[in-house]
């Protein structure tokens, strides 16, 4: 699995905004968390980008709160659930994306390198 995964990784291609720019998107540093993530990096893959390592945990938790209401019978509001989590993502996307660019911009940090 984890081959196929490098795989289908490789043909990813690089991030237009940041050819562009020079600066990061939300998004730069993502396809690197994957592969560290895929090899058991955890630290690394929150360092590339820690949106991917939180989907991964939001996406486990929102499976735990199913099954556990599928168990008990009740109905399960997924806007009470599904709406902080997707606010709790954005923040850390954008939260990411400020605090490289900060570095890069005013320290000359490239932190994904």
């Amino acid at each position: 699995m984890r081959k196929i995964l490098e795989f289908l990784l490789s043909f990813v291609p690089p991030c237009a905004f940041h050819e562009f720019t020079g600066l990061y998107c939300p998004g730069c540093g993502g396809t690197r968390a994957v592969r560290f993530l895929v090899r058991g990096n955890i630290w690394k893959s929150f360092i590339y980008n820690p949106i991917v390592l939180y989907t991964v945990i939001a996406t486990f938790i929102f499976c735990a709160f199913v099954v556990k209401y599928k168990i008990s019978g009740k109905h399960l509001n997924k806007d009470k659930i599904v709406l902080p989590m997707l606010y709790i993502g954005i923040a850390v996307m954008i939260l990411n994306w400020i605090v490289k660019d900060w570095f890069l911009i005013f320290r000359g940090i490239d932190l994904l390198k």
